[in-house]
């Protein structure tokens, strides 16, 4: 009897103690788990370097940026140097507006290297998603002719060096050049991007129409056209590799053409590696290098070989380019700091 009052009497202290120790492991328990789970956050900039940027064609993206290229094209009795400043501003989700301005310095194996500017071009896109993986990208926009050498009575040497910029550009930045003609343009693209792998094409038209220069351009109007095509591979979190191809041809004949029947169409085609350098503040940096050559006349008859720089920042911040605007805000610091990230671990 002593033995089972006693066996019921630690019954009751177990029952009683129970839901006491239960308590104080879910108290334990509960911050723990809740650490374990964050909140959802915006997509980091190492997530946004999945798309493979392209180097000459126009960004299947709708950013806030800051870009400076050169084109630095050798041949064989000249070197052209073209650097090209760009900025945009994203106005709307998937709609972006953009401002390009550009430099041409032409040296010769034997006297001065004249340095001229080019027409300024500003344009708009709009993105919108297609569906998890594919973008549309609708361009307009136009030139505004006010390069140098441009006119009845032009610095011949300046007019050299703006049109030698055409071939360093590869054909696709033609509207900058043809400084005696504004140049509205229109373009299409899609671009398909799916873990780290991007591919992309576009085509756009020009139509030339000359405000200045009647006596030296002898069209008062020229149609042109240019097509484009990347593959690129993010084959690891820090670096993308790509290949590109360019087309251009005069769909009209101007009076060049009509002389020499090369000066039709060129092509080029070439291959560039890309770093993507994430920032702490929000800033994605990407710079890279790129190397091109003709396919064609008179491109290869002049021994042309581009080597491309390219040094874009993208703004981040504030869901610039990981959502809505305001939506996500990211931490800002007072100084950028290199944070770059290998599978979610940050290397310092």
């Amino acid at each position: 009897m002593t033995t089972h009052g006693t066996t019921s009497k630690g019954g009751d202290d177990v029952s009683k103690t129970f839901p006491g120790l239960f308590a104080v492991l879910l108290a334990l328990i509960a911050p723990t788990a809740a650490q374990a789970t964050p909140p959802p956050s915006a997509p980091t900039p190492s997530q946004k370097a999945n798309y493979a940027l392209p180097m000459l064609m126009r960004p299947a993206l709708a950013p806030t940026l800051l870009r400076l290229d050169a084109a630095v094209a050798l041949q064989d009795r000249a070197t052209t140097l073209v650097p090209v400043l760009t900025g945009a501003y994203r106005l709307f989700p998937d709609f972006s507006v953009f401002g390009r301005a550009a430099m041409v310095q032409q040296s010769l194996d034997s006297g001065p290297a004249p340095t001229a500017l080019a027409n300024p071009f500003v344009f708009a896109q709009y993105v919108p998603s297609l569906g998890p993986s594919l973008k549309l990208a609708l361009f307009g926009g136009s030139s505004i002719p006010v390069g140098a050498g441009g006119g009845n009575q032009p610095n011949l040497a300046s007019r050299s060096a703006v049109g030698a910029g055409i071939y360093a550009r590869q054909g696709m930045d033609n509207a900058m050049f043809a400084v005696n003609y504004l140049t509205p343009a229109a373009g299409v693209g899609l671009a398909f991007n799916h873990r780290g792998f991007t591919a992309q094409a576009e085509v756009t038209v020009l139509q030339l129409m000359r405000v200045r220069g009647d006596q030296l351009d002898k069209e008062s109007s020229r149609t042109n056209f240019t097509a484009a095509t990347y593959v690129g591979y993010r084959i690891v979190p820090l670096v993308t590799v790509g290949a590109e191809a360019h087309y251009q041809r005069w769909l009209s004949t101007p009076t060049a053409v009509e002389k020499n029947e090369t000066l039709r169409q060129q092509g080029t085609v070439g291959g560039n590696v890309r770093f993507n350098l994430p920032l702490e503040n929000g800033l994605l940096m990407r710079p890279s290098i790129g190397y091109f050559v003709g396919v064609d006349k008179p491109m290869t008859d002049t021994g042309y070989r581009i080597i491309q720089l390219d040094l874009p920042v993208v703004f981040l911040a504030g869901g610039v380019e990981g959502g809505e605007r305001g939506r996500h805000p990211q931490p800002r610091e007072a100084s950028p700091r290199l944070a770059f990230r290998w599978r979610g671990r940050p290397l310092r």
